[in-house]
């Protein structure tokens, strides 16, 4: 359960305000997107439903169709991973990657 992207030593203080917000954080992620997610995905089909319209077939709306759609795979792939690993605490940090 650990992850290295920078060197700091466990004694600085400054260790010690990251470690809080850290666990502060994992715990309010974890139970805000188990809840809003579903929402969210539910809010960018709608709007891949509504720009994929003969209408408003524009460049740019595809564009914006394409970044709805990543967002949903985005949130359902978090979401999927955090329901199965959010009964488990014991282990804080959440590698957001595909298992092997």
């Amino acid at each position: 359960c650990s992850s290295l992207v920078f060197q700091l030593s466990n004694e600085s203080t400054v260790y010690d305000v990251l470690k809080d917000i850290a666990n502060t954080f994992d715990d309010f992620f974890v139970y805000f997107l188990l809840f809003v997610g579903p929402f969210i995905v539910v809010a960018n089909v709608f709007a891949m439903f509504i720009l994929s319209r003969k209408e408003l077939r524009t460049p740019y709306n595809m564009i914006f169709a394409v970044m709805a759609l990543n967002q949903c795979v985005h949130i359902l792939c978090r979401d999927i991973q955090l329901w199965n690993t959010a009964p488990d605490f014991s282990c804080k940090y959440v590698s957001f990657a595909f298992p092997n």
